[in-house]
């Protein structure tokens, strides 16, 4: 006879190996896209401004060096990437620029702008389940009716739509050699990666990235070539034809946690 101990020793043994199948067929259930998207993933980026300036790029920085600043416009639909099993989708941005004004090929790489896009909530969603069987107290006070009209806002938006007009970068470009100036062949990439709620993240550049997500890394979100411009702060304008632009009425995005 078992006592109790063993009992529940099983007991979690065999809930946990359950456990584990069931997370095991929901990751590889995830890699195959159901309902099949109806587009794939598209992005393009173009460059607006290049400056380069010499000082501290940031205020733990020991020695004065070249940095650069790219602003940038970006317009992407990622929302075929998000499935049942998403939890959020992670879209960078990368300079790409050769390691010294000599060579001509792409070793360098830096990320100059970030952001996440969480799947929209589902009725079965963690937040909807609570408010559901545990309601809040409505607060009367006008700025919790404004937060949650913004909430039911956000909620209707289509997820993984970006449109970005003169974005300024998040992070500046710095290279080992502390110059930049006068750098050519750089370009700017769009890169994501996909963070289930169970199973593998799928990147753009793997494996999984040309076939679950259909994305051709290198081929797609990418800008046209462009050169770093000289010191003393002149500016470089890559596209300003237009001047900056401001997204439509109605065309909202969805909320970029930075």
């Amino acid at each position: 006879m078992h006592n109790a101990l063993n009992r529940v020793q099983n007991t979690f043994g065999f809930f946990t190996t359950c456990a584990f199948t069931l997370a095991c067929i929901i990751a590889l259930l995830s890699l195959v896209p159901i309902p099949a998207p109806t587009e794939s993933p598209s992005a393009s980026i173009s460059v607006r401004n290049v400056q380069v300036v010499k000082g501290r790029p940031h205020y733990y920085a020991t020695k004065r060096e070249e940095y650069a600043q790219i602003k940038f416009d970006l317009d992407a639909d990622l929302s075929s990437l998000f499935t049942w099993n998403t939890k959020q989708l992670f879209v960078y941005v990368t300079a790409n620029y050769p390691s010294d004004k000599n060579s001509q090929t792409r070793n360098s790489e830096a990320v100059i702008w970030d952001a996440i896009f969480t799947a929209t909530s589902t009725p079965y969603s963690w937040q909807n389940l609570k408010q559901r069987y545990f309601p809040e107290k409505k607060s009367k006070s006008k700025s919790r009716k404004g937060s949650d009209t913004k909430s039911k806002t956000t909620d209707l938006v289509k997820p993984g739509v970006i449109s970005l007009k003169n974005q300024k970068p998040k992070y500046q470009i710095t290279d080992p050699t502390g110059v930049l100036s006068e750098r050519g062949n750089a370009t700017l990439q769009v890169g994501w990666n996909i963070q289930p709620w169970v199973g593998a993240m799928v990147w753009d550049k793997g494996y999984l990235g040309s076939r679950v997500g259909k994305w051709g890394a290198g081929k797609v979100g990418r800008s046209e070539v462009f050169t770093f411009p000289q010191l003393k702060g002149k500016t470089e304008t890559v596209k300003d034809r237009d001047g900056p632009q401001t997204p439509k009425v109605g065309s909202a995005s969805p909320v970029v946690e930075l």
